[in-house]
């Protein structure tokens, strides 16, 4: 589900709209903020959708709800509109500057094993701050990919590979590594074991 989300605290997550307080009730779906984003610039659906390679009808699916993006899908559409993807569900105003653990957005991708989280408040400013879960054997992609910020990442738990521009680096929990703009990358969970990443992006582009 590409809904932002919180965990209930008995290992379910419900909708953001059911249990945020009233300022975030009507947060939005990764669809609905592709569609406002869209017509705050005027783009119709087939101007957008081949900017970012999708078909008209996969585009309209994914604004209204009926199909989720995958990632290389959301990548493209964020950076037609040069924002972080995060950004469709937290739009552009500042939130509270505490969040709570199980009130973070979330992004999940049913075709993957991955989920991101938005730890910080909000994309604005200088930086972005986001957890990356990685199930046993998963990877955050199929190929190392670049963006145009630098990155200083922690893993949490676990023991995560580290590609960066061709070469692999090990990592243990407290283990961090900065990767500088411009590098493909791609973190790769080979054990048995969950793990989890908090990752800082400076500007936040992700």
């Amino acid at each position: 589900m590409t809904r932002a989300t919180e965990a209930n605290g008995h290992g379910t997550e419900q909708p953001e709209a059911v249990r945020f307080d009233a300022m975030l009730a009507d947060a939005p779906t990764i669809g609905e903020g592709i569609r406002r984003e869209r017509l705050r610039r005027g783009l119709t659906l087939a101007q957008l959708a081949s900017q970012v390679n999708l078909t008209v009808s996969a585009l309209s699916q994914i604004e209204r709800g009926a199909s989720d993006p995958s990632i290389s899908s959301l990548r493209r559409i964020a950076q037609a509109f040069g924002i972080p993807m995060f950004q469709f569900l937290v739009g552009t105003d500042r939130r509270d500057i505490v969040v709570r653990r199980n009130r973070r957005s979330t992004i999940n991708f049913p075709e993957s094993d991955m989920d991101y989280e938005l730890v910080s408040a909000d994309t604005i400013g200088e930086f972005e701050v986001l957890g990356l879960t990685l199930s046993a054997g998963g990877a955050s992609g199929s190929q190392p990919i670049s963006h145009l910020s630098e990155e200083c990442s922690i893993v949490l738990r676990g023991h995560v590979l580290a590609e960066v521009a061709g070469r692999t680096y090990e990592l243990d929990p407290g283990d961090s590594i900065k990767i500088h703009r411009e590098l493909p990358h791609r973190f790769v969970n080979q054990s048995s074991a969950e793990a989890e990443i908090l990752i800082i992006i400076s500007p936040p582009t992700f």
